[in-house]
């Protein structure tokens, strides 16, 4: 019976190892965290520094080519800080992708009361070699209250995309408001 209670505790604590999530805060540009997000540690590896909060996976090869990137807009109370921030996200996909193509529908949800307004594509990474490899991105604009303003921009190759699709898409749900 010892030993049925000890095995049973042992394995209590690995799963709850295995499973474990740390949940991070994102900040605005004046400091103040304005929304959270649970990351599973064994899955994904954070950075969380100087206004750029990026995720990518614990993997290596083909399969741990993905980004995940969430900042926030340098003013939120400028009239353009909508297109700005818009901007500024696709400026940073056409700097590592050529030949992008947008898809014509733009999707919208709401999800933790943020308001979420997507764009999927897709390109081509040049590597130093000169070959292209074919990229999967997505830009978001993420809408926490009335005030603050978020793009995640997202860019992961075909093998990454498809073994860290559905963890991914958990992590970007768990997204809500910091307070």
């Amino acid at each position: 019976m010892k030993k049925l209670v000890f095995l049973s505790a042992l394995f209590i604590c690995l799963s709850t190892l295995v499973f474990a999530q740390k949940t991070h805060k994102i900040y605005n540009s004046a400091g103040s965290a304005v929304m959270k997000i649970s990351v599973p540690t064994d899955k994904w590896n954070v950075t969380n520094e100087d206004g750029l909060f990026s995720l990518i996976p614990n993997d290596s090869g083909e399969t741990s080519r993905l980004i995940t990137m969430i900042w926030a807009a340098s003013d939120p109370y400028s009239e353009t800080a909508m297109d700005d921030i818009i901007n500024e996200a696709f400026d940073v996909v056409e700097a590592l992708l050529v030949d992008i193509v947008w898809a014509e529908d733009i999707s919208d949800f709401e999800n933790n009361g943020i308001s979420f307004v997507a764009n999927d594509g897709y390109g081509y990474y040049v590597n130093e070699d000169g070959s292209k490899d074919k990229m999967s991105t997505t830009v978001m604009i993420l809408m926490p209250d009335d005030t603050n303003l978020f793009t995640l921009v997202f860019f992961g190759t075909a093998d990454a995309y498809d073994k860290w699709e559905e963890s991914l898409l958990e992590v970007i749900l768990s997204i809500a408001p910091a307070k």
